[in-house]
């Protein structure tokens, strides 16, 4: 399971949930509705955090680098 938890703009902490790396890189790859600005507070990955620091709009990328 991917978890990223990030802050909007109105600086609440919300988070997205998918089952697995390839569901994710799927909604990135695709329209997914959340803008790019928008800071990444921690990411997980099956219940490990995984040192991202960065934003929404380059997750995409740092998704790629995963196995």
């Amino acid at each position: 399971m991917i978890i990223i938890h990030y802050q909007d703009a109105y600086k609440i902490d919300r988070k997205q949930e998918f089952d697995n790396l390839d569901a994710a890189k799927l909604a990135f790859s695709g329209c997914l509705t959340l803008p790019d600005y928008y800071p990444v507070t921690k990411l997980t990955r099956d219940g490990h955090e995984l040192d991202y620091k960065g934003t929404i709009g380059d997750l995409y990328r740092y998704f790629q680098t995963l196995d």
